[in-house]
């Protein structure tokens, strides 16, 4: 689905990209000079976000647990958020709506919204590096309960659904 439907939908604007062009002198050969324009775009997910997972399928009880996260998260002064949607159901756009009062209540953070199909969360599990905090809605897969047992540090539950 494309960016301006999604924010169109939520009720956002898109941010814009941040080029950097360098233009340098560069030696071709004996005698030869020229120039070497080079371009680099940066944007807003190059940056490093602190990541939080929604594994399963999202229901009220998962969207007043993300807001108590967005403002946990806006008083320790963080800028950047990453909410990940792990769902089973691909192109099912109904958390996009459950999202929406999460996102208004934010006033100061950059917040990113990235959709994963499910069948990904326990590769994606395994590459991770920093804390993540997980809000687990319906339909987790018992796989995935187990790698957050035996993780240590590396997965916070901040809200299991049905608790």
């Amino acid at each position: 689905m494309p960016l301006s439907v999604i924010t169109s939908i939520l009720g956002l604007v898109e941010l814009p990209l941040s080029p950097r062009i360098t233009l340098s002198k560069i030696r071709l050969g004996e005698g030869l000079e020229g120039f070497q324009l080079t371009t680099k775009v940066e944007t807003m997910l190059g940056q490093r976000f602190s990541e939080v997972w929604i594994v399963g399928e999202p229901g009220e009880d998962v969207v007043e647990a993300l807001k108590k996260i967005v403002r946990d998260r806006m008083f320790r002064g963080v800028k950047r958020l990453k909410l990940v949607f792990y769902l089973s159901g691909p192109r099912d756009l109904n958390y996009l709506n459950l999202l929406r009062p999460v996102l208004l209540e934010n006033v100061s953070m950059s917040i990113v919204v990235e959709e994963r199909p499910i069948k990904n969360l326990l590769d994606d599990a395994r590459l991770v590096k920093d804390e993540v905090d997980v809000v687990m809605g319906s339909m987790v897969p018992i796989e995935f309960m187990r790698m957050v047992e035996l993780s240590g540090d590396k997965f916070k539950v901040v809200r299991a659904h049905g608790r």
